[in-house]
Parts: C-alpha cells; structure tokens; sequence
C-alpha cells in the first residue's frame, strides 16, 4: 500500500475534490492509504491520482 502525502485543504486548487465514501477500492490498480490514519483510500492508477485529492473521513487532504 502507498501512503499519500497530506495537506491543509486551503490548497487543493485546480485539482477534483473526491470524498473518501465515494473513491473506487475494487478497480485495478495500486492500493493508495491516508497518510495520517493509514485507511486505504484508494484503488486506481497512479495517472488518476495526478489530478485528483482524496479527502479521508478523519479529515485530511491526500494526494499522491
């Protein structure tokens, strides 16, 4: 599993808001965990996450 980097969400900027709740987990792909609790968030490819940030439900900012 690799562990995304976190971030105050003043700074998500021109990349897509996705809700933790709603992030594929059963698609191909690498597995992708929060980088504050360590809850996988993700299952996608690494070209997905370029211009996405997921916000986990303990309320953190990921991106890749």
């Amino acid at each position: 599993m690799i562990e995304l980097r976190t971030f105050p969400g003043l700074f998500v900027g021109r990349r897509t808001l996705l809700l933790a709740e709603e992030a594929p987990r059963d698609g191909e792909g690498s597995a992708f965990a929060c980088g504050a609790c360590r809850t996988e968030l993700i299952r996608a490819d690494r070209t997905f996450l370029n211009d996405v940030v997921v916000k986990c439900s303990c309320g953190e900012y990921n991106q890749l």
